[in-house]
């Protein structure tokens, strides 16, 4: 076990919101080196891996090898139990990776062995350190077989009970904003690309002090009331059509099925980065195209951010909870004082949000029969995959969602 950590609150970084994002498994650790090239001003990146030399090649400073044991330094080979017993071989590696964080980010290529394994062992590590933890995973393209698309779908689902959210990216969805004559390694650069503008549009809104800021609960409020899943869309544009482009790409796209998501969305965080030429016209036109494609009361957090290299550049974010839950207090405070924000903090006047709970203080759930694992009759039957879901498990149980008693 290999650790070399550092301070949180050293390195010049912004306190405004303590982030780590971690990278678990082979595929997380090289988008997470692909990122970094282009990202300066970045907060702590961790990579987490059982394959040793693979994690002394990356470019990430901040580095976890755990499952000595188990896996010999040489990877999984695509099994996800083994990849759960390296990561509980060395829980007191990754507690202390993420001790004193306010944020997990996490990263991880479901199908494999060590992403789909471990990831949801640090995550439940991280939740019981009281962080709020926001999962951004890949699935398989169609081609990688079916036995890669059910791991997948059995490591979203345990996932999804360790998480505060997730935002899953589908490949074969991805594969659709690519020309048809896209080479392989173009096609899995280009996931590559949306994971990391995904993770730095946010991070950028939260870490720093923008033009509008974004609050550390405005995150925490939409992910705790998400029912476990968030949905991610990305539009850039350059020129000075740039806003158009860019709102052209994120509500037609297929990341957000063509606009689907945001119409049904109850509430959703919007970003917005670009450069010093970055006007209030094209805030207003961005706020305005949003309002009219979001359903009637939907709330809309919205930040800013100006970065002096994006002259003549525009990109939007959006992490949207289309199964939007709010609490009957959240409920009722919405209802009190109007749905929208537009880049503003949320109301102060009920005092600080309570603690989260530890995990003794945690609503039973009803046993509601088989885990995600078990596909019933369907156990030696092929799945039915669909869009990267396997639509012979119950919905409930695919998604994670945990009903309380």
């Amino acid at each position: 076990m290999a650790v070399n950590l550092e301070d949180p609150k050293e390195g010049g970084r912004d306190s405004r919101c303590r982030v780590l994002v971690a990278g678990v498994g082979g595929g997380a650790c090289n988008v997470l080196g692909h990122a970094l090239a282009d990202w300066p001003d970045r907060p702590t990146v961790a990579a987490v891996n059982t394959d040793a030399r693979a994690l002394a090649e990356s470019g990430i400073d901040l580095k976890v090898t755990i499952g000595r044991t188990v896996s010999k330094g040489m990877g999984t080979g695509g099994d996800a139990e083994l990849g759960r017993l390296a990561a509980n071989e060395d829980l007191d590696a990754l507690r202390a990776l993420v001790a004193g964080y306010d944020l997990l980010i996490l990263l991880a290529g479901l199908g494999g062995g060590t992403g789909t394994g471990a990831a949801p062992v640090l995550a439940r590590i991280a939740r019981d350190e009281g962080m709020l933890v926001l999962a951004y995973v890949t699935t398989p393209f169609a081609f990688e077989g079916a036995r890669r698309q059910e791991q997948a779908q059995e490591g979203l689902a345990a996932l999804k009970q360790c998480v505060d959210a997730v935002v899953c990216l589908p490949n074969q969805r991805l594969h659709a904003m690519l020309p048809p004559d896209t080479s392989l390694p173009e096609a899995f650069a280009f996931v590559d690309r949306m994971m990391s503008a995904g993770i730095r549009g946010l991070w950028t809104l939260l870490a720093r002090d923008n033009m509008l800021n974004l609050d550390f609960s405005d995150l925490q409020s939409l992910v705790e009331n998400s029912g476990n899943e968030c949905c991610f869309g990305y539009g850039e544009g350059k020129g000075p059509e740039k806003a158009a482009q860019a709102l052209q790409g994120l509500l037609e796209g297929p990341m957000l099925e063509k606009g689907r998501v945001i119409a049904n969305s109850g509430a959703m965080i919007l970003s917005v980065t670009g450069g010093p030429d970055l006007s209030l016209v094209e805030l207003e036109t961005i706020h305005r195209r949003f309002q009219e494609a979001a359903r009637p009361g939907a709330r809309i957090s919205m930040g800013a951010a100006v970065l002096d290299n994006w002259s003549g550049r525009l990109a939007l974010t959006v992490l949207a909870a289309e199964h939007w839950m709010p609490s009957a207090r959240a409920a009722a405070e919405l209802a009190k004082s109007g749905s929208l924000f537009f880049g503003e903090e949320p109301s102060k006047k009920d005092g600080p949000r309570p603690a989260r709970a530890g995990k003794g203080d945690r609503q039973p759930e009803l046993p509601l029969g088989a885990s995600a694992n078990e596909r019933g009759r369907f156990e030696n039957v092929a799945p039915t995959i669909h869009d990267g879901a396997d639509l012979d498990i119950p919905t409930f149980m695919r998604r994670g969602i945990r009903i309380l008693t």
